[in-house]
């Protein structure tokens, strides 16, 4: 089952249940996103993943007439929710993936999407899209749950999960989705670090929770330059993260042609219902997928390989049978304290490993978090 149909289940409870499993907070951080996107009235704005509309209304309302404002969003039944409710000026609802974006460059004035962005296949490739239909100097905004590096994050991260994996009724078990897809968010850190990389200047960031609700908005502005490193039995443990993608900047540049590359992912094992099981095995896989696609296809031998289980021990397990020469993992750079709520597979691998083990960190982004 993909995610968009997930969120054909719920779209009619949709707004009652985010405003409950919220505490009522998505409503101020709604606002406070919109508030950074400084929209004014006769421009043109893109809301990706806009779900039932209401940050899309919100923004039409501060366009005005002369303004055009676009709610993009997979899931059919959302956007149904979403024509339901008359408003003026009007929207344009449009069906679509925010991977794949269906409008001309620098055609909007603001963009943003809100808790939509780790629900992506990829949400890198997602990022990327809404840069590139933004117009030079417009402003982007990003709203959504992320991987926290914080304790208090990582204490509410362990609250949402322990409240959403007993959701059991028919008519709200797919909200156990919701704190599973935190698995295959990025951190803070990583968002603003790839806004950067892809041209998103001014780069500032707001937290709540913690670090676990983040809204990170930029001016687009030109992209800057990166490089990485390398060596040749190769295992390259990713998770989807942003962090461990980067790996292959450098093994592209650096590896001996011929190098043998195994791709790794492990499904942590779960008890969800098996609908949401099987999403989030697809969307595992589909991490996987993406790492391979960053890897040239000509130079490298490419393996994927997916396990199951409990990510630290399983790679200790699956590296110590295959005897790679280095392991490549992405390290998040979460505190200690936060590593004991949540635990830290790269740090688990370097004690345990029997091979020497790279961690590469999430790059620091030119900007000023607040």
């Amino acid at each position: 089952m993909e995610t968009p149909e997930l969120f054909n289940q719920i779209a009619s409870h949709y707004e009652q249940w985010s405003n409950v499993l919220s505490g009522e907070g998505i409503r101020a951080w709604h606002h406070f996103a919109v508030e950074q996107l400084d929209i004014r009235p006769g421009q043109r704005v893109l809301d990706v993943g806009c779900g039932t509309g209401v940050v899309t209304r919100m923004m039409a309302e501060r366009t005005g007439v002369e303004g055009h404002v676009t709610g993009l969003d997979p899931s059919q039944a959302m956007l149904d929710q979403a024509r339901r409710y008359s408003q003026f000026p009007p929207v344009a609802w449009v069906a679509g993936e925010g991977e794949h974006l269906p409008f001309s460059d620098a055609s909007f004035d603001a963009v943003t999407a809100q808790f939509s962005l780790r629900n992506m296949r990829d949400w890198s490739a997602g990022l990327q899209e809404m840069v590139r239909v933004l117009k030079p100097g417009g402003r982007l905004v990003v709203l959504d749950i992320v991987q926290p590096l914080s304790t208090l994050g990582s204490l509410a991260w362990n609250g949402l999960k322990a409240v959403t994996q007993h959701l059991t009724g028919t008519h709200v078990k797919a909200y156990q989705w919701l704190g599973m897809s935190v698995e295959h968010a990025p951190t803070r850190r990583e968002l603003l670090a790839e806004a950067s990389r892809l041209g998103v200047a001014e780069v500032t960031a707001h937290g709540w929770l913690g670090d676990l609700v983040v809204a990170v908005s930029g001016v687009k502005g030109n992209p800057v330059e990166r490089a990485v490193m390398a060596p040749r039995w190769v295992m390259w443990a990713v998770d989807g993260s942003a962090t461990a993608l980067q790996a292959a900047d450098g093994m592209n540049q650096l590896l001996a042609p011929g190098c043998c590359i195994d791709i790794v992912s492990v499904v942590p094992d779960g008890t969800a219902d098996p609908a949401v099981q099987e999403t989030d095995e697809r969307t595992w896989r589909q991490h996987a997928e993406a790492a391979q696609a960053r890897l040239l296809a000509d130079r490298f031998q490419v393996s994927v390989t997916i396990l199951h289980g409990e990510p630290g021990p399983t790679l200790v397990q699956y590296q110590i049978k295959r005897h790679p020469a280095l392991c490549v993992v992405g390290e998040k750079g979460r505190s200690r304290r936060a590593d004991h709520y949540v635990g830290s597979v790269a740090r688990y691998l370097s004690e345990h490993a029997t091979c020497a083990v790279l961690m590469v960190p999430t790059p620091w982004p030119t900007h000023r978090a607040i």
